[in-house]
């Protein structure tokens, strides 16, 4: 779809009562919606590649109390944890409300055929869901073992970012750990190949934020900010992947001053991948 097509839809949403426009939202995003195999077999890339990482680094996930930042549309992570590497529970949280009744059945029949076991109509207990709650508003998340996140992080402000992994460190376990894989990228080039992956780079902050709105916010953090950040609240680096420009992507012809500290490896820096944990 076209950007600024889409950017219109979703500041006319923005303009209705939360309500209403979170409803129409999840209308929109359902007609437009992947098959639950094809989101099941697009999402199992990074499950695979988090057990890989967490195994490389001496760390498993089997009877493990994790926590995932942001829920997403189905619970295929926390299920995959759950089921095949046997994670004790996974707490998942979003502030929105994206998992659907009828969506989970659906997924639970999907995942009970594959994997022969059975699943009832809702969640199991193991997989705990917190739609609508900022993880910041819970009062205690002791026992932590492991935090993950797939492709969230680039959409919560940095306010939050430092305040989120500042209270992770604090309550994660010895031993425990942390793997996200961030998108950095302006996921607006995903559905409108006409843009840059970094086309959002041209604009001030003020201009960028006339621009998003609360369905499609990014707060364009580059990579060497992520890092920083995850040091500046303790945590060790035990591993770090990501992609840069393939031939042919180019960053635009002109970048905002704010981004021309960076160098263009750490503009274009994408699928990034990284373990962490307290050193």
């Amino acid at each position: 779809m076209n950007h600024r097509l889409k950017s219109l839809v979703f500041k006319l949403l923005q303009q209705l009562p939360t309500k209403w426009g979170d409803y129409i939202y999840h209308r929109f995003q359902n007609a437009i919606a992947k098959s639950i195999e094809a989101e099941y077999t697009s999402q199992m890339d990074t499950v695979n590649r988090f057990v890989k990482l967490a195994a490389e680094q001496g760390f498993a996930f089997a009877g493990k109390r994790v926590v995932e930042i942001g829920s997403g549309w189905l619970p295929v992570l926390p299920y995959e944890l759950v089921f095949d590497h046997q994670a004790a529970e996974v707490l998942t949280f979003d502030i929105n409300a994206h998992f659907q009744a009828g969506r989970i059945r659906e997924y639970n029949r999907f995942i009970s055929s594959r994997k022969g076991i059975s699943l009832p109509n809702h969640l199991p207990r193991s997989v705990r869901y917190f739609p609508q709650t900022n993880i910041l508003e819970m009062a205690d998340l002791s026992d932590l073992d492991v935090l993950v996140s797939r492709n969230v992080l680039e959409h919560v402000s940095p306010a939050d970012l430092k305040s989120i992994h500042q209270q992770a460190y604090s309550y994660l376990k010895h031993g425990g750990f942390v793997i996200h894989q961030i998108s950095p990228s302006d996921h607006r080039a995903y559905s409108d190949h006409s843009l840059s992956l970094w086309d959002f780079l041209r604009y001030s902050q003020g201009m960028w934020d006339s621009i998003q709105t609360r369905f499609d916010y990014h707060n364009r953090w580059r990579l060497p900010q992520y890092i920083d950040m995850f040091k500046h609240c303790g945590f060790r680096v035990r591993y770090l992947s990501y992609k840069s420009a393939r031939p042919g992507q180019k960053l635009p012809e002109r970048i905002h001053e704010d981004f021309r500290i960076f160098s263009e490896e750490e503009l274009t820096a994408g699928n990034i991948m990284v373990v962490l944990d307290k050193g």
